[in-house]
């Protein structure tokens, strides 16, 4: 009887540390399972995200989406790529969450041409109200240019759902920039003929 008694005490201290063991890591997965979700709830890979940076990251959906690209010297070198027949450059590093893209020197005006300045720096300003895309322009007065270039910064993780589609959407909106700007100094020319 003796025996009967041990064995069943036994029997239920087993039971009982089985029983701990298997909720204690049931826990532990419902922890994990919620660490592995962002703010907004999006379920995450955390070991992609320690292993791929956001420079990987864009080179990865360059490729994806058919650009290729050169890189400049250094570490941190800028990356140069084409797309739709428009040169970019862009500043990414595994440690920012942000990329910064430039499409510099994409047009130009005579710097003495003081109408068709005065219109671009009109047409500039329009289209930052309308436009994500930053535009401004620089004065090169060794070359007598004015020239136009446009920027952003955009945020570029792995949670994102279809990362190409999303650049690609930001990239367009570089040509819708442009074409502000273009058809807003048209604009401006018809109202000055109008007057005449």
């Amino acid at each position: 009887m003796g025996n009967i008694i041990a064995i069943a005490f036994i029997t239920s201290v087993c039971v009982f540390i089985f029983s701990f063991i298997h909720e204690r890591r049931k826990a532990q997965k419902t922890v994990t399972d919620s660490s592995n979700k962002n703010r907004y709830g999006i379920k995450t890979d955390s070991n992609m995200e320690e292993n791929k940076g956001t420079r990987d990251l864009f080179l990865e959906t360059l490729t994806k989406i058919g650009c290729q690209y050169e890189i400049g010297e250094g570490e941190e070198g800028d990356i140069n790529f084409g797309y739709q027949g428009e040169y970019f450059q862009v500043m990414a590093t595994n440690s920012s969450r942000y990329i910064h893209i430039y499409d510099t020197h994409w047009a130009h005006v005579e710097l003495y041409d003081i109408d068709e300045a005065a219109r671009l720096k009109k047409a500039i300003n329009e289209s930052n109200l309308v436009n994500t895309v930053i535009s401004a322009y620089t004065v090169d007065e060794a070359g007598s240019n004015v020239f136009v270039h446009c920027r952003s910064i955009i945020l570029f993780i792995p949670e994102i759902p279809d990362l190409e589609d999303y650049l690609r959407l930001e990239l367009n909106e570089y040509f819708r920039a442009h074409d502000t700007i273009k058809m807003e100094m048209a604009k401006q020319r018809e109202q000055e003929n109008g007057r005449k």
